[in-house]
């Protein structure tokens, strides 16, 4: 019999009911006493102090505000928000040699997620299984999925999993001004449901960390980051998946024995290189090599995959030949000792990347050399550069091989994407007598299917 997770102790002490003694009922606008006081206060948010009090003084809001009269006052309501990640909640560490670590604790966020009352209609706590008329299983949400049953025959019965997903990206910020970089860290989890967590609106992410970025030309940066991330992601390596958890506060009202793990981590290339510390150019999931052919007969999905067991064995033996001819760095990964947690399978798919930057892009440059070997890239091109302007379409001055590649990005492909289909039936029509051999209609006939699959696909996925 499987083992049931999700189930409640006790009562919640925390945001649940601390406000009650102001009202019967819990006041969403706390520290301000209405919507329209919360909805002043947030409008005055960019303003100065000096702006602030004349507009009071004024009387220049019509209604008379109750809950502060003055920016002061106001500051101090402010002050007093309950969500415990305010400006106290930052921890500075001197120790690392590119600069100052800024983080947070990891598990007063998880508590601030699962007791945030907005996500009480979106949060799961246990694990479900969903099937058709068919009976074939429905993935939709985290808990829908095989990892989070699979993990909770791991844990005592009635633990709650709580997924910890990270995010990260090394960001510019300045050309002219120090050429300043910043590597921020967010974290939200897989409790919180899709329609909910993946709306920038919803602040259902948190930035947890900021890590010192290496200046140009420095060395061991991957060490330097791996030092960082660990002094970040202590609490969650030290976590004991044996004993009894951390009572932690949701959002029914309710305390449950949580479980925190590492789940999965959002990130480009580069970062899925160096934080499963294997070769560039290599994949980060698999042992296949660079290069290999690809297909149904030769290679399947998750054949070969990496194995952090066997890698630690073979640094133990000091098989290091080995392990560089699996183009895995001869280092213990710190991410080994994370409890139920498989480095190579942190990645999961990515729209942007993977999908758009990676599949789509690359297969356009591949129907452009077919549609060149064929005579016909010309008419492509004019068909390309000639989309009539209509509400959703995206028109192009330039062919696709003229355009830069920094000026290729998300939109643009999207919006290529949506006119592919039809700039190219014309062109690959396999119903017209047009002097083509045979082989040339059935090559022209599949590579059309490509094209349609490719495009309904990506217009899928993008919904």
């Amino acid at each position: 019999m499987e083992n049931e997770g999700g189930k409640a102790y006790g009562k919640a002490t925390g945001l649940y009911n601390k406000h009650c003694k102001y009202s019967e009922q819990w006041n969403p606008w706390h520290p301000f006493q209405s919507a329209r006081d919360f909805q002043q206060a947030q409008s005055f948010s960019q303003q100065t102090k000096t702006w602030i009090d004349q507009h009071l003084r004024r009387g220049l809001d019509n209604l008379k505000i109750e809950s502060f009269q003055s920016a002061d006052a106001l500051r101090k309501l402010l002050s007093e928000l309950d969500f415990g990640l305010g400006d106290d909640s930052w921890i500075e560490d001197h120790s690392h040699i590119f600069g100052t670590l800024y983080y947070r604790d990891i598990f007063k966020c998880i508590q601030f997620l699962l007791a945030h009352l907005p996500f009480q209609a979106h949060l799961d706590c246990e694990p479900v299984r969903l099937a058709d008329l068919e009976s074939r299983q429905i993935y939709s949400e985290m808990n829908t999925g095989d990892w989070w049953w699979d993990t909770q025959d791991h844990l005592p019965a009635g633990a709650t999993i709580v997924p910890v997903i990270w995010a990260s990206d090394r960001t510019h910020l300045t050309n002219f001004s120090g050429d300043l970089h910043a590597w921020p860290l967010c974290l939200t989890i897989g409790n919180i449901r899709n329609d909910m967590r993946r709306k920038p609106t919803k602040r259902a992410s948190i930035l947890v960390g900021l890590i010192p970025c290496p200046p140009k030309g420095a060395k061991n940066t991957d060490d330097s980051w791996h030092s960082a991330v660990g002094t970040l992601l202590t609490p969650l390596r030290n976590l004991d998946i044996i004993g009894p958890g951390l009572k932690l506060n949701c959002t029914d009202g309710f305390q449950r024995p949580c479980y925190p793990l590492l789940a999965a981590w959002v990130g480009d290339y580069p970062e899925q290189v160096m934080i499963a510390q294997v070769s560039y150019g290599s994949c980060p999931m698999c042992e296949i090599a660079r290069g290999a052919p690809v297909g149904h007969s030769t290679c399947r999905a998750l054949d070969n995959p990496r194995d952090q067991h066997v890698y630690s064995e073979l640094l133990e033996e000091t098989n290091i030949d080995v392990l560089h001819t699996l183009h895995v760095h001869p280092i213990r990964n710190q991410f080994w000792q994370f409890p139920l947690c498989n480095v190579y399978r942190l990645w999961q798919p990515d729209e942007f990347y993977q999908l758009l930057l990676g599949l789509v892009k690359d297969s356009l440059h591949w129907l452009l050399k077919y549609l060149k070997a064929g005579n016909v890239k010309d008419q492509f091109d004019n068909r390309f550069t000639s989309v009539r302007r209509y509400p959703g379409l995206q028109r192009f001055s330039k062919p696709f091989d003229s355009m830069k590649s920094s000026s290729c990005q998300g939109k643009e492909i999207r919006g290529m994407i949506r006119t592919l289909s039809v700039n190219c039936t014309p062109i690959l029509d396999c119903s017209k007598d047009d002097g083509k051999t045979v082989a040339e209609t059935a090559s022209d006939e599949m590579v059309m299917g490509a094209v349609q699959a490719l495009c309904e696909f990506s217009l899928l996925v993008s919904q």
